[in-house]
């Protein structure tokens, strides 16, 4: 192993590092603070700010040139109308160009060091492979065909190799290819999760994700001899999203859960690594950062909302005085961006901006069966859930995308997952559950309780994410078939409720993290019912004491609608006045905000 290392460090002259003085640091925290505290209005510093709300199925429209950071080009993934794929930002003129179309997903772009050539991972090969592709003709390539998972590529600087991540004997690791000759080297071999490489643009180190020490820290490992150092070394807090500045002097990187992230940059230095003298400083809020050309911005990715549904490409600048622009903003999940100097060419971007132009089909249709005898919104039966045609409805401006929902699962999971549901449909006079009100949105058929025998059967993982104070969950399905055609693998660490049964601290805090990611392929649902517009419901104040409060199986339909309003959609004013009584005033407004309340 070391004799591979040594050999490929070889391959690479060493570059100087220069450290910039103390009062250059202090000024640049304050920057990043100021700059990504405060929400981007409007213009700021002669900047442009334009805010873009794509609609699903429909041609994605222009954004505003950044003119931060030498221009160029920033890659990153979208997931819209239920895909992921890769779109391109030019710095130059603004114009937002969709890349890949494939119906798989597509992702984790990563540009050669002259721009050529975008490498990136799919799944349209029915797996996780490594592709890259021509950005001057468009050509595709195949690089890996193991069935197993491959993704998260990163580029040498001499353009001849990519560090990528590979699902080897259940475990994440970090491996190195030629993307000439096809050769294969193994990097990593702890029986930790080790992902989300980056190459040093002096060719000597490859940073890191790894969970060896029991949470996310980034590690650097040397081409030379071997050597593996915990850059990070903060056993209370995960970080992730490792990415090199250009002249390799910082590094920056994610701190924090998913959920809230915040940015970090870490003076590089080799001697300083290995002595545990680094220290980072704070930039802003942010998630996914990645470098300009020329090292004087990051852009970044900033997500909001109480269940993240609002996603911000921003571009900073790492050398002004709060210079911010928010390039991009969506419903839709962004993620990975990536930052070229290179533009495309003039006759690849009008073959791109014409594709734009045709318009994609929806990824369902609701039917509507009209108004029932009484003018309200009709139930409508679920076909073959928990046995039945009509044992479980839901209302008839949400069935079609429950069942679509379904259909898709089964698919992506090879369960049929939603074929039993918990609970749908209930009735304004029904028994809530201990210590729960009869205000839910399943009385007005737009909320569906998901089975709990998966968790039991252990074939579900729960990852908690605590936005603003509220804890959330995510849900992750183990795929039928464990051969790499279904799912990924996980790369957190899932919340065991069933330690509370324990006593001590895991009682006090409603269970605990469990010791290690679960191997095998995992869906995330949570995402795939974002996709139809179900969103997850939050653990209610008493969760950790009481299970009925968890509602990790709770999803609802809100189109942004307040419950009171769903309500007026199947019944009459005076019959709910009749079951409810006064209403308190946030049952007028839209859910998400009553569920902040204590």
């Amino acid at each position: 192993m070391r004799d591979l290392i040594r050999w490929m460090g070889g391959l690479f002259r060493p570059r100087s590092v220069r450290l910039p003085p103390l009062v250059w640091l202090l000024l640049l925290a304050v920057m990043g603070w100021l700059a990504l505290r405060q929400p981007v209005a409007g213009p700021m510093r002669g900047v442009s700010v334009l805010v873009l709300t794509p609609t699903p199925g429909a041609p994605m429209p222009a954004a505003t040139p950044t003119p931060i950071g030498s221009g160029g080009t920033l890659a990153f993934t979208m997931r819209h109308n239920g895909n992921s794929d890769i779109y391109l930002l030019s710095q130059r003129d603004g114009a937002l160009l969709r890349l890949t179309y494939d119906p798989a997903d597509d992702r984790d772009p990563a540009w050669s060091p002259d721009g050529r050539w975008l490498a990136f991972a799919s799944h349209r090969a029915h797996n996780w492979d490594l592709y890259m592709m021509d950005m001057t003709s468009g050509a595709l390539l195949r690089l890996t065909r193991a069935p197993a998972f491959e993704a998260g590529p990163s580029w040498s600087p001499d353009g001849k190799w990519l560090a990528y991540e590979s699902y080897v004997d259940g475990n994440l690791e970090i491996h190195i290819l030629s993307v000439e000759g096809g050769r294969d080297y193994r990097l990593t071999y702890d029986p930790a999760p080790d992902f989300a490489p980056a190459w040093s643009p002096d060719g000597r180190h490859i940073a890191f994700t790894s969970l060896r020490d029991g949470n996310k820290e980034i590690y650097l490992v040397s081409l030379d001899g071997g050597d593996l150092v915990n850059l990070t070394r903060t056993p209370e807090q995960d970080e992730d999203h490792p990415a090199w500045s250009p002249d390799g002097a910082y590094l920056a990187y994610a701190s924090g859960r998913s959920a809230e992230e915040t940015l970090r940059i870490l003076p590089f230095d080799r001697e300083a690594s290995t002595s545990g003298q680094l220290r980072p400083i704070f930039f802003g809020m942010g998630g996914d950062p990645a470098w300009s050309p020329d090292g004087k911005a990051l852009a970044f990715v900033v997500r909001q909302g109480p269940t993240l549904a609002t996603n911000h490409l921003i571009a900073a600048s790492t050398k002004g005085w709060a210079m911010a622009q928010e390039g991009f903003e969506s419903t839709d999940w962004l993620e990975d961006p990536a930052w070229t100097a290179r533009t495309l060419s003039p006759e690849m971007a009008s073959q791109l901006r014409a594709r734009m132009q045709q318009e994609e089909p929806p990824l369902y249709t609701e039917l509507d069966l009209g108004p029932d005898e009484e003018g309200h919104v009709r139930l409508v039966g679920l076909p073959g859930v928990n046995g039945g045609e009509n044992r479980e409805q839901l209302s008839d401006r949400v069935n079609d995308s429950f069942n679509a929902l379904r259909r898709r699962v089964e698919e992506e999971t090879g369960w049929d997952y939603l074929g039993t549901l918990g609970d749908s449909w209930r009735s304004m006079n029904h028994t809530p559950r201990p210590g729960q009100g009869r205000i839910s949105w399943h009385v007005c058929g737009r909320a569906i309780d998901v089975d709990q025998a998966f968790l039991r059967k252990g074939l579900i993982e729960l990852v908690r994410e605590d936005i603003g104070g509220v804890t959330y969950w995510r849900v992750f399905i183990k795929a039928k078939v464990q051969d790499g055609s279904m799912g990924e693998p996980m790369r957190d660490l899932p919340w065991d409720l069933s330690a509370r049964s324990e006593g001590g601290m895991a009682a006090a805090y409603g269970g605990k993290l469990k010791k290690a990611v679960p191997a095998g392929y995992y869906v995330d649902f949570t995402r795939l019912a974002a996709d139809y517009g179900w969103e997850r419901r939050n653990a209610l104040p008493n969760w950790r004491t009481s299970w009925f409060d968890v509602e990790w199986w709770h999803f609802q339909k809100t189109e942004g609608m307040s419950w009171y309003d769903c309500m007026l959609e199947m019944y009459d004013t005076d019959v709910i006045s009749d079951a409810y009584g006064d209403l308190p005033w946030w049952t007028h407004r839209p859910e998400w905000e009553a569920e902040q309340l204590p």
